[in-house]
């Protein structure tokens, strides 16, 4: 990797500028997930793509890991390693019923052209019981909020709801959703869920037990 991205820059032929380079990586790191279709993400992924080696390299000192999926024409960050950010219960519980979701339609070959699935509120909440073995226990403008956050990093979003469908919005899954959350992550994330679990039922008996 160069010292700086100037010479990269300058072996563009006037293409790109060193702050095309520092623009990219930071959507990149920032974001997670860049997609070519999105408009605001075609310059950086184009970048990427173009200098794989040079960014696997800069993230990497990042602690991080460069990945690409061509046949969606998406690149995408992961930690490397064990070392892995906490997420709340309810974010645990939203991801992976997206990504049990997303599975699902994959396997049934029920996606679009670009590879996203698209469900209702129903669907969402249906799979979030039998997954999580409870109720949503979030308003609408709970899981909006929820898809926000899982828009800024490539997985998810709300998007408008159907002609004459009577819901708010429905979901949109992107194909990113398989490599930020992969089996690695689908483990740490079940581990972690039994650990609150376990918790959780003992501390009643806790209170129980002293009272």
């Amino acid at each position: 990797m160069p010292r700086d991205w100037n010479a990269l820059a300058a072996n563009s032929d006037g293409l790109y500028e060193s702050s095309d380079f520092k623009h990219a990586m930071y959507q990149l790191v920032v974001q997670q997930c860049i997609y070519l279709r999105q408009r605001d993400q075609a310059v950086a992924y184009r970048l990427i793509s173009a200098h794989r080696d040079a960014f696997a390299e800069a993230v990497a000192l990042m602690g991080l890991r460069l990945g690409f999926v061509d046949r969606h024409e998406l690149c995408y960050v992961t930690q490397d390693g064990g070392t892995q950010s906490p997420m709340d219960l309810q974010e645990t519980l939203f991801l992976l019923t997206l990504r049990h979701v997303y599975h699902t339609r994959a396997s049934a070959g029920d996606l679009t052209p670009d590879g996203d699935a698209l469900i209702d509120i129903a669907e969402f909440e249906e799979s979030y019981k039998s997954l999580c073995h409870r109720d949503f226990d979030g308003r609408v403008d709970t899981l909006r909020t929820l898809l926000k956050m899982s828009a800024r990093h490539g997985i998810a979003r709300a998007v408008d709801a159907p002609e004459g469908d009577p819901q708010p919005f429905a979901i949109m899954i992107w194909p990113g959703i398989v490599e930020v959350l992969s089996e690695y992550a689908l483990n740490r994330f079940g581990a972690d869920l039994k650990a609150r679990a376990v918790n959780a039922e003992a501390a009643p008996a806790a209170q129980e037990s002293t009272s």
